[in-house]
This record gives C-alpha cells, sequence and structure tokens, in this order.
C-alpha cells in the first residue's frame, strides 16, 4: 500500500527535480544585418489597402485547444465526483446509525453492494445470512480502520489531475485492487483460522458478486478480478521474497532523473581578441598629484575618447 503511495507522490515531485549540467562550446561570428529606415509618402488609402492585402489570416493556437480540452475533463471529473459524494449523502440521509467500537454501522434496504467510507459501514442484511455479514463486516472495518478511503480519494483526485494519461487508470486500479487485498487478508485473522471458516469467506466473496451496484468513491465489498482476490487469499507470501522488488525501482528512479531530468546550459567561451587597435596606459605612483590625475583623464578622453574616472583617493599627511 506504501509503496503504490509513494509512486503517486514521487510521480508528481520527480518531474519537479532538476539538475543542470554547463557546457562550453566555441563563439560563433554574428554578422549583424544593416538596418534602413524605409519612409514612403503614399497615400493614407493605397496605405489601408496595403495593410488589408497583408492581414494574416486566422490561425489556430495548438496550445489553447489543449489547455481547453485539458480544462475540460477535469471538469467533467470534478463534476462527477461531486455526483458521486451527492449520491452517497443521499444513500446515508434519513438512515439509522448505530455506533459500535468507532465504527458507524449503516443499514439499508436497497440493494446495493457493502460498502464502508472512512468509519461508515454500510451494508442490507437482509441479502445474507449471519456468517456472510459477519465476513462482510470484518472485511470493511479493515478499511475502516487503515483509512483506505484517504487512499481512495487520492487516486480519484490524481485520475482528475492526470486524466489523459491512460497509466493513471490503470495504476488507479491496482491501488484499488490491492486495498481489498489486504482486508482480505487481515479480515482472515479476525475470523476463525480454519478451513471451513476461509472457505465460507471465499463463498462470501462470490455471492457479494451479484450485488454490484455501488458508489464509486467508496470501498466497495466486492471488486472486479475477484478470481484474483480469491488465489491471494490461497498464496503465502513471502515479505522478504518480495522486498527486493521495491529497491529495483530506486536505481530505475535515479536512472529516470539523471537522463530526463538534466537540464544543458549551453555558455559561449569569451575570447578577446585585439585587431592592432592601440594599447593606451596610465602609470600611477605614490607621487602622483590630483592635477596630474586630471590631466590624464582629459588626454584619454581627448585622444582616445576614454573615460578615465578616480574615485575614493586617499592620502596621507605628506600627500
Amino acid at each position: 500500500r506504501w509503496f503504490l503511495l509513494l509512486g503517486l507522490i514521487t510521480s508528481a515531485v520527480l518531474p519537479l527535480v532538476t539538475f543542470t549540467k554547463t557546457i562550453w562550446i566555441e563563439p560563433k561570428t554574428v554578422v549583424e544585418p544593416i538596418v534602413a529606415e524605409v519612409k514612403t509618402m503614399a497615400e493614407p488609402m493605397v496605405y489601408e489597402s496595403l495593410k488589408l492585402a497583408y492581414e494574416p489570416a486566422f490561425e489556430i493556437n495548438g496550445w489553447m485547444v489543449a489547455a481547453s480540452l485539458y480544462g475540460l475533463g477535469i471538469l467533467i471529473l470534478l463534476f462527477r465526483l461531486l455526483f458521486d459524494l451527492k449520491q452517497l449523502r443521499g444513500l446515508l440521509s434519513g438512515k439509522i446509525i448505530r455506533q459500535e467500537e468507532g465504527f458507524k454501522y449503516v443499514e439499508v434496504s436497497e440493494s446495493v453492494a457493502p460498502f464502508s467510507y472512512f468509519n461508515y459501514i454500510v451494508f442490507n442484511a437482509s441479502l445474507f445470512d449471519s456468517a456472510e455479514l459477519q465476513h462482510i463486516l470484518a472485511h470493511e472495518r479493515v478499511h475502516c480502520r487503515e483509512k483506505h478511503s484517504l487512499d481512495v480519494l487520492l487516486a480519484r483526485l490524481f485520475c482528475i489531475a492526470f486524466w489523459y494519461h491512460p497509466l493513471i487508470w490503470l495504476y488507479k486500479k491496482a491501488m484499488m485492487q490491492n486495498l481489498e487485498f489486504i482486508a482480505d487478508s487481515e479480515a482472515l485473522k479476525s475470523i476463525a483460522q480454519t478451513s471451513e471458516a476461509k472457505k465460507s469467506y471465499q463463498f462470501t466473496l462470490l455471492k457479494v458478486t451479484t450485488h454490484q451496484s455501488c458508489v464509486s468513491i467508496t470501498n466497495p465489498f466486492y471488486q472486479s478480478l475477484i478470481k484474483k482476490r480469491i488465489v491471494m487469499l490461497n498464496t503465502n507470501q513471502s515479505k522478504k521474497r518480495n522486498a527486493w522488488k521495491y529497491f529495483v525501482v530506486i536505481p530505475a528512479l535515479l536512472a529516470f532523473l539523471l537522463y530526463f531530468q538534466t537540464k544543458i546550459i549551453a555558455q559561449e567561451k569569451q575570447i578577446t581578441t585585439h585587431q592592432g587597435e592601440p594599447k593606451v596606459s596610465v602609470v600611477i605612483d605614490k607621487n602622483t598629484t590630483d592635477e596630474q590625475l586630471k590631466k590624464e583623464a582629459e588626454r584619454l578622453k581627448k585622444e582616445h575618447n576614454v573615460k578615465l574616472k578616480f574615485s575614493k583617493v586617499k592620502r596621507n599627511a605628506s600627500g
């Protein structure tokens, strides 16, 4: 679970991290074009006709079109999220809520799949026997305790922000499926550890598949790929064997940063050339007077058009 959550955050943050690499290139000789000012004495009417003749044609801005489509997609998905919240609120309004050990149990008459939303557990008791209901509630309590609704909301918000990317929808599906694996595993631990209890739990999974109506923003007891959930229940997971897979991602991320997130800055080498111009020098020592400094400045200005300025000259008692 945390691996998948960090994957979402990392995918959003790492593209903002960049490294800079400076390369030095040889300067190019640039020939400045001669700019000439052309004046015309044409009549105003002739000028207007020429202006109309060279009026640029209407052009479609591709970036504006893309930005508009992106914004439209976000608006549609936000509206759908608000609709789901309204649907959930409508389902819970007017119902009797029974609080027990921090959980809020809501029994409904609608034919919906059992689901949880934060501390709310919603179910239709008439659709299941007591053993099946015990399995369902154990499953939903895991969702509530571990705040799986936060994962669902985060994945939903990422799908809204990056709706154009097909992988984000597959990533969301993987997150939802993983939450079900976690809830199934933890629920079985709270139920009697017998083969009959395990088999009964799996039959409950199959039975709930007939009640597929659910609110997409919640943690429904039924999720697609029910076969994978049953396979996972009968698979012995080795944390030590699977841990090395996570560490493979670290060098891959580093390689991604160095290859894609390196910004190359080109700098021209500064080359100073002297093309036969005369060298101008002024020698100043401790005996140079203020009058001499002034004369040197006047000479350079007159002979070479060089502005020479002396400032903050300090002298001792001997001058």
